[in-house]
């Protein structure tokens, strides 16, 4: 099942490494809604834990952990900066429903797994390796920065009777706070079974 009801993703725990260049910019696109083709005939896997997450365009190749909900009511971030965060809440990516991927923009040493997250765009390619040993493959259908004053749980969290991948991560960072001001969320879903147009 999906996290509905769970609250916005925490807050980065750590400022930027003070001699890094910033992650690159955002898109910043009215909010569109994420949802697949009208009539496409999507591929749907059975359930299978993610176990790693490429994007050769950003060079993005990283292992996925499974968190859980942290004690704040937050989705928890991996322990280790440079692994990506499988929510175990919903499901495996390549299943039916929304699956859910966080993971850190950066830290204290530097860039972290979701570092050059803001340079997707829509059609980029993303690859899930998941422990049986199949891959789920998505494209990128949304990009989307949301002030985290005004995150829209329920239609980010939401559940979908098609797979869909949803990555979020913190971006726009504030020095007068010290803190991250908004989260990017990326979706993106697979591609048509071949024949299917």
């Amino acid at each position: 099942m999906a996290a509905t009801g769970i609250a916005l993703l925490a807050v980065a725990a750590f400022a930027p490494h003070p001699t890094q260049p910033p992650p690159p910019p955002a898109a910043r696109t009215p909010h569109t809604p994420a949802t697949p083709p009208a009539g496409e005939d999507l591929p749907v896997l059975g359930p299978a834990r993610p176990v790693r997450i490429t994007v050769e365009d950003i060079g993005l190749d990283a292992a996925v952990d499974a968190v859980g909900t942290a004690d704040d009511g937050t989705i928890a971030l991996p322990d280790q900066g440079d692994h990506a965060g499988w929510y175990t809440a919903s499901p495996t990516p390549g299943q039916r429903g929304n699956a859910l991927l966080v993971g850190h923009v950066d830290t204290t040493r530097g860039p972290a797994v979701f570092y050059a997250l803001g340079a997707l765009r829509k059609g980029d390619r993303i690859a899930v390796q998941r422990a049986d040993g199949s891959t789920a493959q998505f494209t990128v259908t949304t990009t989307n920065v949301y002030p985290q004053k005004r995150f829209p749980t329920e239609t980010v969290y939401a559940p979908t009777t098609q797979p869909r991948l949803t990555l979020i991560t913190c971006t726009d960072w504030d020095n007068a706070t010290r803190t991250y001001t908004a989260n990017l969320v990326i979706t993106a879903h697979p591609e048509p079974k071949p024949g299917k147009s």
